[in-house]
């Protein structure tokens, strides 16, 4: 357990349970832990006091709270500014956690006219200006999981190299415009999938239950760099949301 000057007993309490459940769990990095309230009920201190523990452990890297969320593993630097971007759930570790490798496989890439009115407000773009249309599968190990349609305005990439996207989308964008990937915007629905392709692909029975997010991300200095169609097999891939990133 770490050694902490200056803490109660009572706040060592809840400092020992936490990283005990962390370590007892297998907690990775992103993963969510109890809410003050049921953290203080669990062991039958003051919400006071818990607070005062996490903020101990967010002070030592331990864990972070996200601003609307909660408390989650791991850290995201000493500011720990709430509502900050971090990947909740990262891709990798939700994988990693079921003993899986996550993979992405970039299926289709092409230069097209903004398919949609919608797309090129949320791009900020004309709507006879191209983009990148990416069709990009996510996998655990060969088990389909998600289903992307990446847009991309051509303005901002004078080229495209899909290898890239098979290893991380956004350090890729944050390579070629020298910004950083800030904000994003989700709308998420239930939908039932009937999409032939989309069938195929995710392999899912005709009406199966899925996630369809719609997101628009954003740099740091406020510029939209794309919009992404998503549709999630929930019962494989498990989704929190996200804020901001440092």
């Amino acid at each position: 357990m770490l050694m902490i000057e200056g803490i109660t007993e009572k706040q060592k309490e809840v400092v020992d349970y936490l990283l005990r459940k962390i370590k007892q769990q297998g907690l990775l990095p992103g993963d969510k832990l109890d809410t003050e309230i049921a953290i203080a009920k669990n062991i039958g201190i003051t919400r006071a006091t818990v607070r005062e523990a996490t903020r101990i452990l967010i002070e030592q890297q331990q864990i972070y709270r996200v601003k609307g969320s909660g408390l989650f593993v791991g850290s995201i630097g000493k500011s720990n500014h709430s509502g900050r971007f971090h990947a909740l759930s990262p891709f990798d570790f939700q994988a990693q956690k079921k003993g899986f490798k996550g993979v992405r496989k970039v299926l289709t890439v092409s230069i097209i006219r903004v398919p949609s009115p919608d797309i090129a407000q949320a791009l900020r773009i004309k709507n006879s200006d191209k983009i990148y249309k990416i069709l990009r599968l996510m996998c655990f190990n060969d088990i389909p999981v998600a289903l992307e349609h990446i847009h991309l305005p051509v303005s901002l990439f004078e080229s495209m190299e899909c290898s890239e996207l098979e290893i991380s989308k956004y350090s890729y964008i944050e390579k070629v415009t020298g910004k950083k990937v800030q904000r994003r915007e989700q709308h998420l629905n239930a939908i039932n999938v009937s999409d032939p392709q989309q069938l195929m692909l995710l392999k899912l029975n005709d009406q199966d239950a899925a996630l369809e997010i719609n997101e628009t991300v954003y740099l740091d200095d406020g510029t939209p760099c794309e919009v992404n169609v998503a549709v999630i097999n929930t019962r494989l891939l498990q989704l929190r949301q996200n804020s901001e990133r440092p």
